[in-house]
């Protein structure tokens, strides 16, 4: 079956409704949409945005592959010697054409413009239902449409095109029509996605969250750090300015949220990491979550590959390479990412990350929860946009990150620029690991993966899948 951006590709996929309401929607072209029927009112709508976070939780997409799978694998964040089809995606031949990994590569693929399918459905009709809102919703749910298809064109992005912006990237699809949609230059993607955020910044505006209010009475308005909040869209803005290469306003958006961190997304606090029982310790930082899945089968998938994983499945990396990534003879041994959220596999001197350990009836407000946005990074981008401009300030945006993860010994203000990168690349590869950020990291910075293996295009561009070079020469 051909994967052309077209209507009548992507009416294959279906919204999975994770509400007490089992409904189902056939995405359709718009001769035909049989969701009419589900779109006619708020709940509908409501409904049909929750199955869009659902069908993003799928082991395909954020669910494994676009955090803690393949793109850490590709990253170099494992040793994968024996593991089938990892190890093509590392160190050892960065194989994206295998007969193991290509389905995975063109999932992905399918799987994303998937989403944004069912996001177009939404955005089509919903301007012409606003009178069927209720108090701020109407605002709320268009805003958080707007912001997921931002996010998602963003790493289709990332994965599938050059960081040369002048070249051919990827179809910015907006709205759910019967043809083909054809590839947009990276520049024109980027500018695409900021206007997106911004009109999703706008609409958001109204966003409780914005008056510090994560919980609410209303379900639908509840837990804002887990759902594509009005701070999520500027932290998604600053990662596409950064992309672009615009620092100045990569900074902006980001200083935003950092700006309102305390408040709304407070550091996490060492009693809730150190606790000595299991099922209270916060081991995704959840306080700090800009944004963040809500993965109701999380154990399973944590024990299938890291906790109760078989051995040819384990994703693991060895002791003096793990021990080396947190710099334990140095500055390291104090770091709560090496001290709380790691561990030796039993029988080994391996080690992996426990971030997405379920214990036994563990702590509702840290359940099932998959970081997609993290305040860290804001620091992170803040630090790289000062080089050159303000290196004291760069430091200081990284010092405050250690510092808040244990490490006592803060960097010295007499880094050079060359030093502070460094830095920056060592933050990413402890900070998010399981969250698939480091190989866009690298990419983008033209640094080379962490295992020593120099990058090149071959090696950091998903290749299109076949019918959608042919549909889109």
């Amino acid at each position: 079956m051909r994967n052309r951006i077209s209507a009548g590709i992507l009416a294959l996929f279906i919204l999975l409704f994770a509400t007490s309401c089992e409904k189902w929607m056939d995405v359709q072209p718009r001769t035909k949409i049989k969701s009419d029927e589900l779109l006619k009112t708020e709940q509908g709508y409501k409904d049909a945005l929750i199955g869009c976070y659902a069908l993003m939780k799928s082991q395909s997409l954020y669910g494994r592959e676009l955090t803690f799978g393949m793109m850490d694998a590709a990253a170099g964040q494992y040793d994968l010697f024996s593991n089938t089809p990892y190890n093509n995606f590392s160190s050892f031949n960065y194989t994206y054409t295998g007969t193991t990994v290509r389905p995975i590569v063109d999932n992905i693929w399918i799987g994303m413009y998937g989403v944004i399918a069912n996001v177009n459905n939404i955005l089509d009709h919903i301007d012409n239902d606003k009178a069927i809102f209720t108090g701020n919703n109407y605002q709320i749910i268009k805003g958080e449409a707007l912001a997921m298809r931002a996010f998602i064109h963003l790493d289709l992005l990332r994965l599938f095109a050059s960081t040369d912006l002048t070249k051919t990237a990827i179809p910015y699809v907006t709205t759910l029509g019967d043809h083909v949609v054809p590839r947009s230059t990276g520049n024109q993607v980027i500018d695409f996605i900021l206007n997106d955020l911004q009109n999703a910044a706008t609409n958001l505006s109204v966003d409780p969250i914005k008056k510090g209010l994560k919980l609410s009475e209303d379900a639908f308005l509840n837990n804002r750090h887990q759902r594509l909040n009005y701070f999520a869209v500027k932290a998604i803005a600053a990662r596409a300015c950064l992309w672009k290469n615009d620092k100045a306003n990569a900074l902006a958006n980001a200083m935003e949220v950092m700006n309102a961190g305390n408040l709304i997304f407070p550091w996490i606090k060492s009693d809730n990491i150190s606790i000595s029982t299991e099922k209270d310790k916060d081991y995704t930082f959840s306080t700090e979550n800009l944004f963040a899945l809500n993965v109701f089968d999380l154990k399973t998938i944590g024990n299938t590959w890291y906790y109760s994983a078989f051995a040819i499945n384990q994703l693991y990396k060895s002791k003096s390479g793990y021990e080396s990534m947190f710099e334990i003879s140095t500055v390291g041994a104090s770091d709560y990412r090496f001290q709380y959220v790691s561990k030796q596999v039993t029988g080994t001197t391996n080690y992996i990350t426990t971030k997405f350990y379920q214990p036994d009836n563990y702590n509702n407000a840290y359940r099932n929860m998959l970081p997609l946005l993290r305040r860290s990074e804001m620091n992170y981008i803040a630090a790289e946009c000062n080089i050159g401009v303000d290196n004291q300030a760069a430091i200081n945006f990284l010092n405050e990150v250690r510092g808040k993860r244990g490490i006592t010994t803060q960097l010295a203000g007499t880094l050079t620029a060359t030093q502070i990168q460094a830095e920056i690349l060592k933050e990413y590869r402890k900070e998010f690991q399981g969250e698939g950020q480091l190989f866009a990291y690298c990419k983008r910075t033209k640094t080379n993966f962490p295992n020593g293996n120099s990058l090149t295009d071959t090696k950091t561009i998903l290749p299109l899948p076949d019918s959608e070079v042919e549909f889109n020469k």
